[in-house]
């Protein structure tokens, strides 16, 4: 049996693969977008103690 026979399910069509996708590419931005909020926020609690300032 290949991988394709034992298959079974729902096989989503173009539209659904379409609205997964930009789905999955919001949550990204939404992730990196935290991941930057994150890392400005413990800068500034850290202080920026930068070399030659």
């Amino acid at each position: 049996m290949t991988d394709t026979t034992m298959r079974s399910g729902h096989v989503p069509t173009a539209e659904e693969t379409a609205a997964r996708r930009a789905r999955n590419r919001a949550l990204g931005l939404v992730l990196a977008g935290l991941v930057a909020l994150f890392y400005v926020v413990t800068l500034a609690k850290l202080g920026l103690h930068l070399p030659g300032m």
